[in-house]
């Protein structure tokens, strides 16, 4: 998988790992909260992004419209990330 990461992402010095294959990634950051991204292609082409407390736990947050490739898929992960932990 070769994951571009947000400049704001870097800026905050957040780090992200692979969790058990490539559609799922920790992501935690200093006085930030550890959170699982997950992408998940709901019917060929359409990805879904969501943003979970543990790597098996419920969804807290969607991307609200699937998106048609896995990278765009990540930066809604990335997005909810942001909106839910830093702003």
């Amino acid at each position: 998988m070769s994951l571009i990461l947000p400049f704001w992402f870097k800026q905050r010095q957040c780090k992200a790992e692979p969790q058990g294959g490539d559609t799922m990634l920790k992501v935690s950051g200093p006085n930030l909260g550890e959170a699982y991204l997950h992408i998940l292609d709901e019917n060929k082409g359409a990805w879904k992004a969501s943003l979970r407390l543990s790597p098996d736990g419920p969804d807290i947050a969607t991307g609200e419209a699937a998106v048609p490739t896995p990278k765009a898929a990540w930066e809604v992960a990335f997005e909810l990330y942001r909106t839910h932990f830093i702003v």
